[in-house]
């Protein structure tokens, strides 16, 4: 009878799993913060650390480690910290961070004082608020960043008036929705003058696959003191985090607030498929964040041509993975991208500037790159999204998104594939 029950169990969980494959698998995704590791990535999740623990209290493995038995688990994070050096021009990555998140708040603790002022972009993940309004009640006060909703970006001007008057000891800066780059040296300068020991935090989660493509922008060259970021966005590699900076003072202070504050065992497997991105990257990312963003800009220009209008369309619709199309005559956001979803075709709701709109999509064709579409391809994807916006009908257009998924089937711009 318990064998049975088991049985039963387990059937239920590996139908619920192959389900969620097939479902995946027949769907265009455009989710803005997912993507696709390589086969040759995938390949390289350990199974066996899995089941080990590393926990040191310094910014290198092999310093101040508290287990036994860490010796290869030491050799293999040390070579994926000089790996993401390289790559990103970094001279301190720390890599316990589990995800984008968690590295945000270690910074935020790491940097932040009681009583401090920290400025914050409102549509980023705003640690300080978090904190602050939390049952912890963190004493912080966070400020929002002024924001220029037609330019989607940060309104300098504003921002420099808030540095001069509140002298913030935290600036965070970078997006959940991150379509143009940031004013990263003319928000320095305004900190150099006004608070030079204040930091600098780009927040990077979503951009970083392009910024280690060097296609965006660099952040830690343009005047950040830290980037955060998680590794798992247009960085297609395993889930978790990272924190870069050039200061070995701050990386110091990050190290101490990493462990043993925030994490002990940092989820050794993940380690050598993220080495395994970062080779990837090193030989392709630069093609693979050209590709991106010539489809961001393709699928902008498609959308409105026929007939839905883009936040930013002035500005040549993005800079980076994302796309905002304004869907208000079709309805309310989380409606329409419910009916999109019956279609095929998954992306998110979202508000979006006063300026523009009400409701708008988050839409970003990281994903549907790595598949191998192209730019050529990306007006039949604007075809499927509008008759899904219509209300056409969903079977025609889901059978319409699921043919164009399946033409795509292996993953490109990887050491596994042949570009």
């Amino acid at each position: 009878m318990i064998q049975t029950d088991v049985a039963r169990r387990l059937e239920r969980l590996q139908g619920a799993v192959a389900a969620h494959r097939a479902y995946r698998d027949d769907s265009l995704n455009l989710i803005a913060s997912e993507n696709r590791p390589s086969p040759f990535v995938e390949g390289m999740v350990a199974e066996d650390l899995n089941r080990r623990y590393s926990y040191y209290l310094s910014t290198h493995p092999s310093q101040a480690q508290h287990y036994r038995g860490t010796r290869h688990a030491e050799a293999i994070e040390a070579q994926v910290q000089a790996l993401g050096q390289e790559l990103l021009n970094a001279k301190h990555v720390e890599l316990r961070p589990l995800s984008g998140n968690i590295a945000g708040i270690v910074t935020t603790f790491a940097l932040g004082l009681p009583g401090a002022t920290a400025l914050e972009v409102q549509t980023g993940h705003k640690y300080a608020e978090k904190m602050s309004s939390s049952p912890l009640a963190v004493d912080m006060q966070s400020i929002p960043i002024p924001w220029d909703g037609p330019r989607y970006n940060i309104d300098l001007d504003r921002t420099v008036e808030l540095i001069e008057k509140h002298r913030p000891r935290i600036v965070l800066i970078g997006s959940a929705v991150f379509p143009f780059p940031h004013p990263v040296r003319e928000i320095r300068e305004a900190m150099d003058r006004f608070c030079p020991e204040s930091y600098l935090v780009y927040d990077a989660a979503h951009v970083m696959g392009l910024i280690a493509g060097g296609r965006f922008q660099q952040p830690l060259e343009e005047g950040a003191d830290l980037v955060i970021t998680s590794t798992h966005k247009t960085l297609a590699g395993p889930q978790g985090g990272m924190i870069l900076t050039n200061r070995p003072e701050i990386a110091t202070a990050i190290a101490q607030s990493v462990s043993p504050l925030m994490i002990a065992n940092h989820h050794l497997a993940r380690l050598p498929a993220l080495g395994a991105t970062f080779l990837e990257w090193l030989s392709f990312g630069s093609a693979y964040a050209d590709a991106t963003i010539e489809n961001a800009r393709a699928l902008g220009r498609a959308l409105h041509e026929r007939g839905v209008p883009c936040v930013g369309q002035d500005l040549g619709f993005s800079d980076s993975h994302t796309i905002l199309p304004v869907v208000d005559a079709f309805g309310e956001a989380e409606s329409v991208a419910a009916r999109l979803e019956e279609c095929g075709i998954v992306c998110g709701g979202m508000p979006v500037p006063p300026e523009c709109g009400t409701h708008g999509l988050r839409v970003g064709v990281q994903e549907v790159t790595r598949w191998g579409m192209t730019a050529g391809d990306i007006p039949e994807v604007a075809d499927c999204m509008v008759a899904g916006l219509r209300g056409d009908d969903t079977d025609e257009v889901r059978e319409r998104a699921r043919e164009l998924a399946h033409r795509f089937s292996q993953v490109r711009f990887s050491l596994g594939s042949e570009t």
